[in-house]
This record gives C-alpha cells, sequence and structure tokens, in this order.
C-alpha cells in the first residue's frame, strides 16, 4: 500500500479543466525570457513533455498571444515557426513527411534555430551568386 501513496496526483480543476500546467510554464517562459536578456542564453521547452490538458494547452495559447512574425520551412515535412506577442518567444511545430506532429516546442531565442542560415550554405549561396554574375558578364 506504501507504494500507492508514492503516486504523484493533479487534481484537475472540473470546471476549467486547467491543471494549473500552464501557468508553471509561464513563470519557466519568464525565466528564460529574463535568461535571453541578462546572459543571451537561449532555452526550449518540449511541450510534448509536459501533462498539459486541452484547457491547459489554449489557456497557453491565449496567454503567449499572436506575434508579427511566421514562417514555415519545408523539409523533411513541414515545421511552422510563430513568433508569439512576447518578441524572442516562439511557438514551433514539426510535422513528419505524413503530417504526424513529431515536435512542439516554446522556444525562447532572438531566432529560432529551423530559421538560422547555415554559414557553409550562405557560402554556397555565395559562390553560386557569383559563377552566376560571371557567366552573365562574360555573355555565356
Amino acid at each position: 500500500m506504501s507504494q500507492l501513496q508514492e503516486i504523484a496526483i493533479k487534481v484537475v480543476e472540473p470546471e476549467t479543466g486547467l491543471s494549473g500546467n500552464a501557468d508553471a510554464l509561464l513563470q519557466e517562459i519568464a525565466q528564460l525570457l529574463a535568461q535571453l536578456v541578462g546572459q543571451g542564453r537561449t532555452g526550449a521547452i518540449d511541450l510534448q513533455s509536459l501533462p498539459l490538458t486541452p484547457a491547459d494547452r489554449s489557456h497557453l495559447l491565449a496567454q503567449l498571444g499572436e506575434g508579427e512574425v511566421r514562417a514555415e520551412v519545408q523539409a523533411l515535412g513541414s515545421s511552422e515557426v510563430r513568433e508569439t506577442s512576447y518578441r524572442g518567444v516562439w511557438w514551433v511545430t514539426h510535422r513528419n513527411a505524413r503530417g504526424e506532429l513529431s515536435a512542439e516546442l516554446i522556444e525562447v531565442t532572438p531566432l529560432p534555430e529551423i530559421l538560422a542560415t547555415d554559414r557553409d550554405e550562405v557560402a554556397d549561396a555565395l559562390a553560386r551568386l557569383q559563377a552566376s554574375l560571371a557567366a552573365t558578364t562574360t555573355g555565356t
């Protein structure tokens, strides 16, 4: 019987369906944002690893709001990056090639990594552009 007493129980408010996890998550986001401002450290929270009720998710979405930036990336499936109303706080979802949700994150960063261009890719772009310019100036 002592093992049953060790099981953690989370009470969900029946009227709202809120577990309180969304509010705790908002506190964690505030701490990550403070670290970004103070030390330049970025952070991320894996939403799929958390016990969020549908009401928690709705509450979190409502509290974070919508920002001005939204981007979609097509690479091995689709990824959507949405800025929240708090600059530096991003809601990022990744789907596999079949459209199934594979990851959902809150990223606290100036720019989500999936949107940043890799330095080698920039070097490749420069080489291609230079080759294209050379071809047009030589008439080929």
